[in-house]
């Protein structure tokens, strides 16, 4: 008889009990895994019906709670203002409106700031100014930065370089035309922001002047070099609307180049221009659900927690003992 065979198929039948035994055991683990799972939701739930009462109590006390503290609060409202800056960087804007924020508080010291009356500035309760973030390269905002989300190094986001958006949450809504023009005064009346816009203005004029300068040289040269020409070959130009395209397309082009830019000092004659202004009853920072959720659930919760302590209170009180 061979005993090299037997041996191997000995080992093989070895092999095969062995995998067999360990999917056996990783069964069993599984399956006792799965009905300890199952038993400790199955005490939860049994330890939340038990408990019930002491956590609807709570629970109803906490709305309670809420609605009595919500009651007696001072209701905050928020709004917000779209402006373009122009050509001026918003960087700049945003910078020197954020150091309101400082000051809100000190009602004497922002009434100054915003030209506006004490009684009125004590009815601010935060000032803040954001970008606008494009997110699909069309230069249109996608979405406001109100949470200061924006990652620098993240590509599919670009902060749009011309628009900002105030961010102002009241006591009074009634304030808000007047906290809108102490905003935009505020601006103005900065002496840094001030030259760098009469910078801006200035280079505009001077580059429209040069532009209008370029297009009369041009049509100059181009009636000298018109008239020269034989009778047969203006007749053919005049004639020929490629011709006269291609010939006029510079001109074109400073023209619409010229226009823009005229159309962009009509637009920004100030340094901030209102697109969307503030609007009353925009939304109530706090309002009455947020009151009575939340302390609906910190309510429940402690439920829960008391009713564990009550059930084991003798085992702690002995660990406290003992300890």
């Amino acid at each position: 008889m061979d005993t090299s065979n037997i041996q191997q198929n000995t080992g093989k039948a070895n092999d095969e009990i062995d995998i067999f035994e360990f999917c056996a055991r990783m069964w069993g683990a599984f399956k006792n895994f799965l009905s300890s799972t199952l038993n400790f939701f199955v005490t939860i739930i049994i330890f939340l019906i038990r408990k019930s009462l002491w956590i609807v109590s709570f629970t109803l006390a906490g709305f309670l709670i809420g609605y009595l503290l919500y009651s007696t609060s001072v209701p905050v409202f928020s709004s917000w203002m779209e402006g373009n800056t122009g050509d001026l960087d918003n960087r700049i804007v945003i910078d020197h409106i954020n150091r309101l924020n400082q000051v809100t508080g000190n009602n004497k010291l922002l009434a100054e700031y915003l030209n506006i009356k004490v009684e009125q500035a004590e009815q601010i309760s935060s000032i803040g100014a954001f970008y606008g973030i494009d997110i699909n390269r069309d230069k249109v905002p996608d979405f406001i930065d109100f949470n200061n989300s924006y990652n620098p190094r993240d590509t599919g986001q670009v902060r749009l370089p011309s628009f900002i958006y105030i961010k102002v949450t009241v006591f009074d809504e009634t304030i808000l035309p007047a906290l809108r023009n102490g905003l935009i005064q505020y601006i103005d009346d900065s002496p840094y922001i001030q030259e760098f816009y009469n910078i801006s203005r200035r280079q505009k004029l001077q580059t429209i002047a040069e532009i209008q300068t370029e297009i009369e040289k041009i049509d100059s040269l181009q009636r000298s070099q018109f008239r020269k020409m034989p009778d047969n070959l203006q007749t053919l130009l005049l004639n020929n609307q490629s011709v006269q395209q291609l010939f006029h397309n510079e001109v074109l082009w400073l023209h619409s180049t010229k226009q823009n830019l005229e159309l962009s000092l009509l637009i920004s004659d100030e340094i901030i221009t209102v697109v969307h202004d503030f609007m009353p009853l925009s939304e109530e920072v706090a309002p009455i659900t947020r009151y009575v959720m939340i302390y609906g659930f910190v309510m429940g919760f402690l439920s829960i927690f008391a009713a564990l302590i009550w059930q084991y209170r003798k085992k702690i009180w002995k660990l406290i003992i003992e300890g």
